[in-house]
């Protein structure tokens, strides 16, 4: 790990700390940003049934990473401890309401992905939300989504050991593009709207201007 990070990369230390309380703004907004995430996973979810279906195993997963973004943009506008277990749980239940074809399943995908990421940030202290580090947590993320599918669904026995670690390689590389690199742009453009205003992530562009 850097022992210095770029400009911009950090937020402040009352974002990094782990007893800090959530405001009622950061909750209405990340509440806000997961439901909208719940309704991207829906729709991805349609299309993994329909267009994306004639994909095989394991280069389908290829396409996954997009299922971590809840972990990884709550956290990145949010920037408090367990952003990431919230926002991909949340947008895993919004998702389910809406009928998804995994039912209730989706919830311990969220669990497990959002609890993967929450890893990565926490092991930063809360402080830094570079591009780098969303795009390993979402990296964790996809792992994790990963050998969970291989139990939950029996890919153990389904698949060779080979394939599957090819899919875990292909969902690592999608959860840091799909899930990390998306969620600092959506965040960004977010940002430059004005909508988030007074949240770590408006006052951190403010001070690098």
């Amino acid at each position: 790990m850097k022992t210095q990070e770029p400009a911009g990369t950090k937020s402040p230390p009352a974002t990094g700390s782990w007893s800090a309380a959530w405001t009622t703004r950061e909750i209405v907004v990340a509440a806000v940003l997961s439901v909208a995430v719940g309704v991207i996973f829906w729709t991805w979810g349609l299309l993994w049934a329909t267009a994306f279906a004639a994909i095989p195993f394991p280069a389908s997963y290829a396409l996954v990473g997009v299922w971590m973004i809840g972990g990884l943009l709550v956290p990145y506008v949010i920037r408090r401890p367990g952003a990431a277990v919230v926002g991909e749980l949340v947008a895993a239940f919004v998702s389910m309401v809406l009928v998804s074809q995994w039912g209730a399943a989706v919830l311990l995908s969220g669990l497990v992905q959002g609890a993967a990421a929450e890893a990565v940030f926490a092991g930063l202290r809360y402080r830094v939300y570079s591009t780098a580090t969303l795009m390993v947590a979402g990296a964790f993320a996809g792992v994790a989504s990963i050998v969970l599918d291989s139990f939950f669904y029996g890919y153990w026995e389904a698949y060779s050991p080979a394939s599957i670690a090819v899919g875990a390689v292909l969902v690592a590389i999608s959860g840091a593009l799909l899930g990390g690199v998306v969620s600092k742009l959506a965040g960004d453009a977010l940002v430059g709207t004005g909508t988030l205003s007074g949240l770590a992530i408006s006052r951190e562009r403010k001070r690098t201007r």
